[in-house]
């Protein structure tokens, strides 16, 4: 009999019914079965296989987030109701969802199991918006949340080996298990060879977009016929024009549907990930696949998808100059972009497809729930 799971995300999941989304729970379907609770532009109750997809509703405001708190946990009520047995609960961070889940699991008295996808503790997250008191509340309450689901967890699962690093006390003795998560990597190919630096991410500072901006402006005399592409969401894209500055042979592309994205990654010749903090950049394993050479600034998770001069470059973080000459390098270099591209597409097939994902996290699983 499977063993039963309950997902908990926050969503929000634009096309819950397209064959990408549910890819990867059709792949979990062979050793599980549950319920996936998240939010969406529409309440919808779908079959995925062996589980249950129930979104709600959500506008993404404060209230929406406590909305979705009750949804969960009134659903848990109804499982309980129903006498299934629910073995695990996994949440997508140990914040909002991570309350969530722990609470959700306690009613069900099954086990939990948080994963962490981002650096909550690094000042970067903060970098972007206005020092408010909201803010500063934030930033107080944020390791609290960690600490207190973190230490209530029989497992948990990171992006690299040091990401939960002040909280090692609290974690200590339970079941810890570090890989990437789930990306479709068949999706993105190497189609052609544009001479485009190709951004892609948000939000404007955190991302680094700035130091890329200033860096290409350094040596884009040197290469007028290239350009460098910012595709990207901005809620207010005044930073982003006063960054640019009216530079000819930089522009900014609106933001795409996941299933457009591997014709973006497929054409640019060099992608370029220079956040001030990142846990993995799913981007870079998507550049990856698709043969790209990739730049990326050796911080926090970035350096675990990209061996420096085998499948791409590293550069000194927030460094302009360092981040310069190695576009400059790459840009001048047609036979070290394919040496490094080739690379990355024979280590995206070894190291990251569906199969090793699902392993990974099946393996996990029944670590936790064998312990």
């Amino acid at each position: 009999m499977c063993k039963r799971i309950i997902f908990i995300t926050p969503g929000p999941i634009y096309r819950p019914h397209s064959r990408l989304c549910q890819r990867k729970y059709r792949k979990l379907s062979t050793k599980f079965e549950g319920y996936i609770l998240s939010t969406s532009t529409v309440s919808e109750n779908i079959t995925i296989g062996n589980f249950r997809y129930l979104l709600m509703k959500s506008n993404y405001t404060m209230i929406s987030k406590l909305k979705f708190g009750l949804f969960c946990i009134q659903n848990a009520i109804k499982i309980l109701g129903t006498n299934q047995k629910i073995d695990l609960v996994t949440t997508y961070d140990p914040l909002t969802t991570g309350l969530i889940g722990l609470i959700v699991s306690r009613i069900l008295k099954a086990k939990f199991v948080p994963e962490v996808n981002g650096v909550y503790t690094s000042s970067a997250n903060w970098i972007d918006g206005i020092e408010s008191i909201s803010t500063k509340l934030k930033r107080a309450i944020i390791p609290i949340i960690m600490r207190f689901v973190l230490k209530r967890s029989d497992g948990v699962k990171l992006l690299f080996q040091s990401q939960i690093d002040p909280f090692k006390e609290v974690v200590n003795g339970k079941i810890i298990r570090i890989f990437p998560n789930y990306i479709p990597i068949d999706m993105f190919k190497n189609m052609k060879e544009e001479k485009e630096v190709l951004f892609v991410g948000f939000p404007f500072k955190r991302k680094g977009v700035d130091i890329l901006i200033d860096a290409f402006k350094k040596v884009s005399p040197k290469y007028p016929d290239w350009k460098l592409k910012i595709l990207a969401w901005l809620p207010d894209p005044t930073e982003l024009r006063r960054a640019i500055g009216g530079h000819s042979q930089i522009y900014h592309h609106p933001p795409v549907p996941y299933h457009e994205m591997p014709e973006h990654i497929g054409a640019c010749a060099i992608l370029v990930l220079p956040s001030r903090s990142e846990a993995m950049g799913r981007i870079l394993i998507e550049a990856m696949a698709a043969g790209k050479p990739r730049i990326g600034s050796n911080i926090d998770g970035i350096p675990t998808v990209i061996n420096e001069g085998v499948d791409g470059l590293l550069f000194n973080p927030e460094s302009v100059d360092d981040l310069s000459s190695r576009l400059d390098l790459l840009m001048g270099a047609p036979v070290l972009r394919q040496r490094l591209g080739r690379a990355a597409g024979i280590r995206a097939m070894k190291e990251f497809t569906e199969e090793i994902y699902v392993r990974n996290l099946v393996s996990f699983y029944n670590d936790v729930l064998d312990g």
